[in-house]
């Protein structure tokens, strides 16, 4: 039979290598928050193109360069599920829904440069599993074990941002990233010859953060690539992409861009297709699909996202959903078994922005 030293090993290998960015990751790097914003929700989390904003300073600085003042603050809900599943078979759902993420950002031209600051939360750490441990499926169950995380990772930073030549522009940022996380594990056991444990463990950093990009615009043809550092808590990624304005489909700007998280090492895929569209004078529609190669029993990862925004003489409000779909193998509990684990998160962000100068 095996000891309960090895359901106790739970406490050291949670914090090892993380597969990605999704629920389970709560409980090591923390799970990304996909957007920051209305606009980069709806389009898929666009970090080198997209609307062009205050937000912008946490993802292609350099798209900041040709705005007025702006203030920006948005909020988001976010809710997470995992289905791990065997033989196609449903055994256990775990969920848990986010609400206090947030993100407020403003920018400023000053002669020739713009400078920003900002503060969001990028990470979430909040966790919530229930696992039925066995020996073996055939024998009596030994006990049911419990894991709870809650924390989250944010990043305050300041930027700027300049034109180079023509509709070339440049911009950086940098700050720090904050991360504070609580986690309790407890086993319940069910024999009487293996003693029932619990233990708790905390996780706090500070790290020093930066994300440059370069950012090329037009009336026609749009491009930009971005890049943001890596911490012990997030890792690096480089973004880059294309968008063109296309009149005859209704004055529709169709983009696509590539992200890559861990390049190098992991080297994670993801692709956008996102597309903005004039519904009035002052209100776009905003849409787009996504997808990563990360590929579990044949199910690649996917994405939907929806929303709008709506200009009101100086303010800009704006709403966006995205959902996503992802297979993964592995669970924050060992020796959990299953044919693979089915990831989804909706979230949605709304959000308001103050042009100053416009």
């Amino acid at each position: 039979m095996k000891t309960f030293a090895f359901y106790s090993a739970i406490i050291t290998i949670l914090v090892a290598q993380a597969s990605g960015f999704g629920f389970y990751d709560s409980t090591n790097k923390g799970t990304i928050i996909p957007g920051l914003s209305p606009s980069t929700t709806a389009l898929g989390s666009v970090r080198a193109l997209g609307v062009a904003e205050a937000v912008s300073l946490f993802y292609n600085p350099a798209q900041t360069a040709f705005l007025p003042a702006d203030i920006q603050v948005s909020g988001s809900s976010i809710q997470w599920t995992e289905r791990v599943i065997q033989t196609d078979i449903e055994k256990t759902v775990r969920t848990i829904m986010t609400n206090d993420n947030g993100t407020a950002a403003v920018i400023y031209p000053a002669g020739p440069i713009v400078i920003g600051a900002g503060i969001a939360k990028i990470g979430e750490f909040d966790y919530e599993g229930v696992h039925t441990v066995y020996d073996d499926p055939d024998d009596p169950e030994l006990g049911v074990a419990v894991l709870w995380a809650d924390g989250s990772q944010w990043e305050a930073l300041a930027g700027v941002s300049s034109v180079i030549s023509g509709q070339l522009s440049a911009g950086f940022s940098a700050g720090v990233r904050m991360v504070n996380a609580d986690y309790h594990y407890e086993f319940n056991s069910h024999q009487t010859l293996i003693p029932d444990s619990s233990a708790y463990w905390s996780i706090e950093d500070k790290a020093f953060a930066w994300h440059a990009g370069l950012a090329l615009g037009g009336e026609m043809f749009k491009s930009g690539i971005s890049y943001s550092s890596e911490t012990d808590y997030m890792d690096d990624i480089i973004a880059f992409g294309a968008s063109a304005f296309a009149p005859h489909l209704k004055s529709t700007t169709v983009g696509f861009e590539a992200q890559i998280t861990s390049p190098l090492d992991h080297n994670r895929f993801m692709g956008n297709l996102f597309f903005q569209m004039p519904l009035t004078e002052n209100m776009n529609a905003l849409t787009s699909v996504s997808f990563d190669d990360h590929r579990v029993a044949n199910r690649a990862g996917l994405g939907f996202g929806l929303g709008f925004d709506l200009r009101l003489n100086r303010f800009v409000i704006g709403g966006g959903l995205l959902s996503r779909f992802k297979a993964r193998k592995n669970t924050a509990f060992p020796g959990e078994q299953s044919d693979r684990v089915d990831d989804s998160s909706t979230m949605f962000t709304l959000g308001i922005s103050c042009l100053l100068g416009s």
